[in-house]
């Protein structure tokens, strides 16, 4: 059994955790991306996405395919 402080720390590098508990599908209506100076919107644009329900981490997901974004 790993200790509970050793496996927060391998999912914090992303080693332990295989995201196979995820949320359904999002649809983000505005897209933030890091610009010079700040964060910048871009309206108009949309992006899907899923999130690990261990780990926390948002994952890119393809609508059109109807699976994860490698």
């Amino acid at each position: 059994m790993v200790p509970p402080m050793f496996e927060k720390i391998l999912q914090i590098l992303s080693l332990a955790c295989k995201h196979k508990h995820t949320s359904q599908p999002f649809t983000a209506a505005h897209v933030t991306t890091a610009v010079a100076g700040g964060w910048d919107t871009i309206t108009g644009a949309t992006t899907h996405y899923i999130v690990c329900l261990d780990c926390g981490k948002k994952i890119a997901y393809d609508w059109a395919n109807m699976r994860r974004v490698r």
